[in-house]
């Protein structure tokens, strides 16, 4: 059985929604690396036996993104970048392939920068009230 931990990176099936000629909604499932946050023992959500997961792109268009800087070290491919927003939720059954851990510096860093966002995001619907 496949266990994933926190500060690893995996490959994960994720759901993705695909519009088919603005007639129809699909969901497709790919293959997408993951930063696990939480291992399911309660660190950022209750326990429970799912993880948490922050997705990593190549895709450098947006602001909300941490750039992986030794993102070859870590096992990925390509330069890329981890995507700051809400995480996702993954079961054990979602978990593909192992294919390396962040430092626990970096770890701290990115948590850090997630906790910014959320906070942020916070303020600013607290000023819309």
């Amino acid at each position: 059985m496949k266990k994933a931990n926190i500060g690893e990176i995996w490959i994960v099936l994720t759901p993705k929604i695909k519009v088919n000629n603005g007639k129809s909604i699909s969901v497709e499932l790919e293959k997408r690396p993951c930063l696990i946050i939480d291992d399911g023992h309660g660190f950022i959500i209750e326990k429970s036996n799912d993880y948490l997961g922050m997705k990593i792109t190549t895709q450098n268009n947006s602001i909300r993104k941490k750039e992986i800087k030794n993102w070859y070290e870590v096992g990925l491919n390509y330069k890329s970048y981890l995507r700051i927003e809400p995480p996702i939720k993954i079961e054990k059954e979602q978990l593909i392939k192992k294919l390396g851990q962040v430092n626990k510096f970096d770890l701290y860093l990115y948590l850090n920068e997630l906790s910014e966002y959320f906070n942020v995001e916070m303020l600013e619907k607290f000023k819309q009230n």
